[in-house]
Protein backbone atom coordinates (compact mmCIF):
# COMPACT_ATOMS: atom_id res chain seq x y z
CA UNK A 1 0.00 0.00 0.00
CA UNK A 2 2.80 2.41 0.94
CA UNK A 3 4.63 1.48 -2.26
CA UNK A 4 1.56 2.25 -4.31
CA UNK A 5 1.17 5.64 -2.63
CA UNK A 6 4.82 6.46 -3.34
CA UNK A 7 4.30 5.54 -7.00
CA UNK A 8 1.25 7.79 -7.19
CA UNK A 9 3.17 10.63 -5.52
CA UNK A 10 6.10 10.17 -7.91
CA UNK A 11 3.76 10.23 -10.91
CA UNK A 12 2.06 13.37 -9.58
CA UNK A 13 5.44 15.08 -9.20
CA UNK A 14 6.34 14.24 -12.79
CA UNK A 15 3.07 15.78 -13.97
CA UNK A 16 3.59 18.87 -11.80
CA UNK A 17 7.19 19.58 -12.66
CA UNK A 18 7.69 18.33 -16.20
CA UNK A 19 6.76 21.10 -18.62
CA UNK A 20 6.25 18.85 -21.62
CA UNK A 21 3.80 16.63 -19.72
CA UNK A 22 1.70 19.58 -18.57
CA UNK A 23 1.90 21.36 -21.90
CA UNK A 24 3.93 24.27 -20.50
CA UNK A 25 5.57 26.09 -23.40
CA UNK A 26 9.33 25.47 -23.62
CA UNK A 27 9.91 29.22 -23.22
CA UNK A 28 8.17 29.20 -19.84
CA UNK A 29 10.24 26.20 -18.76
CA UNK A 30 13.43 27.99 -19.85
CA UNK A 31 12.38 31.15 -17.99
CA UNK A 32 11.85 29.06 -14.85
CA UNK A 33 15.30 27.49 -15.30
CA UNK A 34 16.91 30.93 -15.56
CA UNK A 35 14.97 32.15 -12.52
CA UNK A 36 16.27 29.10 -10.63
CA UNK A 37 19.84 30.20 -11.48
CA UNK A 38 19.06 33.66 -10.09
CA UNK A 39 17.74 32.09 -6.88
CA UNK A 40 20.83 29.86 -6.63
CA UNK A 41 23.01 32.97 -7.02
CA UNK A 42 21.19 34.54 -4.08
CA UNK A 43 21.83 31.46 -1.93
CA UNK A 44 25.49 31.47 -2.99
CA UNK A 45 25.86 35.09 -1.85
CA UNK A 46 24.41 34.38 1.59
CA UNK A 47 26.60 31.27 1.89
CA UNK A 48 29.60 33.22 0.53
CA UNK A 49 30.20 30.29 -1.82
CA UNK A 50 32.21 31.44 -4.83
CA UNK A 51 32.23 27.94 -6.33
CA UNK A 52 28.43 27.75 -6.29
CA UNK A 53 28.19 31.27 -7.72
CA UNK A 54 30.28 30.44 -10.79
CA UNK A 55 28.79 26.96 -11.31
CA UNK A 56 26.63 28.27 -14.16
CA UNK A 57 29.27 30.62 -15.63
CA UNK A 58 30.75 29.84 -19.06
CA UNK A 59 34.50 29.12 -19.27
CA UNK A 60 35.00 32.64 -20.67
CA UNK A 61 32.78 35.40 -19.32
CA UNK A 62 32.17 38.87 -20.74
CA UNK A 63 31.72 41.61 -18.13
CA UNK A 64 30.67 45.19 -18.93
CA UNK A 65 31.23 47.56 -16.00
CA UNK A 66 32.53 51.07 -15.36
CA UNK A 67 32.53 51.88 -19.07
CA UNK A 68 34.82 48.95 -19.92
CA UNK A 69 34.49 45.51 -21.49
CA UNK A 70 36.36 42.70 -19.74
CA UNK A 71 36.85 39.10 -20.79
CA UNK A 72 37.42 36.98 -17.73
CA UNK A 73 37.84 33.27 -17.13
CA UNK A 74 35.47 31.41 -14.84
CA UNK A 75 38.39 30.71 -12.48
CA UNK A 76 39.41 34.37 -12.30
CA UNK A 77 35.80 35.32 -11.64
CA UNK A 78 35.64 32.69 -8.89
CA UNK A 79 38.77 34.19 -7.28
CA UNK A 80 37.25 37.69 -7.43
CA UNK A 81 34.11 36.51 -5.69
CA UNK A 82 36.07 34.53 -3.09
CA UNK A 83 37.97 37.72 -2.24
CA UNK A 84 34.76 39.81 -2.24
CA UNK A 85 33.08 37.33 0.10
CA UNK A 86 35.90 37.40 2.68
CA UNK A 87 34.73 39.21 5.79
CA UNK A 88 31.32 39.92 4.25
CA UNK A 89 27.97 39.01 5.69
CA UNK A 90 25.00 39.50 3.38
CA UNK A 91 22.03 41.03 5.15
CA UNK A 92 20.04 41.57 1.95
CA UNK A 93 20.32 40.44 -1.67
CA UNK A 94 16.73 41.04 -2.55
CA UNK A 95 14.87 41.74 -5.76
CA UNK A 96 13.24 45.16 -5.78
CA UNK A 97 11.04 44.00 -8.63
CA UNK A 98 10.58 40.65 -10.36
CA UNK A 99 13.38 39.82 -12.79
CA UNK A 100 12.50 40.32 -16.45
CA UNK A 101 13.40 37.14 -18.31
CA UNK A 102 13.26 36.56 -22.06
CA UNK A 103 14.22 33.45 -24.02
CA UNK A 104 14.82 33.17 -27.76
CA UNK A 105 12.23 31.25 -29.80
CA UNK A 106 14.67 28.36 -30.28
CA UNK A 107 15.34 28.17 -26.52
CA UNK A 108 19.12 28.47 -26.90
CA UNK A 109 19.64 32.04 -25.67
CA UNK A 110 18.13 34.03 -22.87
CA UNK A 111 18.59 37.20 -20.89
CA UNK A 112 17.56 38.41 -17.49
CA UNK A 113 17.25 42.00 -16.25
CA UNK A 114 17.55 42.24 -12.47
CA UNK A 115 17.19 45.10 -9.99
CA UNK A 116 18.02 44.44 -6.39
CA UNK A 117 19.14 45.85 -3.08
CA UNK A 118 22.31 44.46 -1.57
CA UNK A 119 23.24 45.07 2.05
CA UNK A 120 26.62 43.78 3.19
CA UNK A 121 27.94 43.95 6.72
CA UNK A 122 31.72 44.00 7.05
CA UNK A 123 33.87 43.87 10.15
CA UNK A 124 36.87 46.19 10.45
CA UNK A 125 39.01 47.73 13.22
CA UNK A 126 36.26 50.25 14.06
CA UNK A 127 33.61 47.54 14.29
CA UNK A 128 30.84 46.39 12.01
CA UNK A 129 29.45 48.56 9.24
CA UNK A 130 26.78 47.92 6.65
CA UNK A 131 26.93 48.99 3.02
CA UNK A 132 23.67 49.40 1.07
CA UNK A 133 23.71 49.29 -2.72
CA UNK A 134 20.96 49.28 -5.30
CA UNK A 135 22.07 47.73 -8.54
CA UNK A 136 20.68 46.50 -11.83
CA UNK A 137 22.16 44.26 -14.43
CA UNK A 138 21.46 42.48 -17.66
CA UNK A 139 22.79 38.94 -17.87
CA UNK A 140 22.97 36.86 -21.04
CA UNK A 141 22.74 33.07 -21.07
CA UNK A 142 23.34 30.36 -23.68
CA UNK A 143 22.04 26.83 -23.47
CA UNK A 144 24.91 24.45 -24.24
CA UNK A 145 24.55 20.68 -24.04
CA UNK A 146 21.26 21.10 -22.19
CA UNK A 147 22.69 23.42 -19.51
CA UNK A 148 22.25 27.19 -19.18
CA UNK A 149 25.56 29.04 -19.01
CA UNK A 150 25.94 32.65 -17.91
CA UNK A 151 28.04 34.18 -20.71
CA UNK A 152 27.84 37.95 -20.17
CA UNK A 153 26.77 40.60 -17.69
CA UNK A 154 26.43 44.39 -17.79
CA UNK A 155 25.96 46.00 -14.36
CA UNK A 156 24.93 49.46 -13.19
CA UNK A 157 24.97 50.79 -9.65
CA UNK A 158 22.51 53.43 -8.51
CA UNK A 159 24.28 56.49 -7.18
Amino acid sequence: MVRLRLSVIAAALVFCFCGSVRGIPPQTTAQNELLAIHQADRRAHFARDADALVASVAPEFLQVFDGKIHRISREDLRKRFASYFQGAEFVAWDDLEPPVIQVSPDGKMGWMAVRLKVTIRRQDAQGSKAEDTTMSWLSTYEKRDGKWLHVANATTIEK
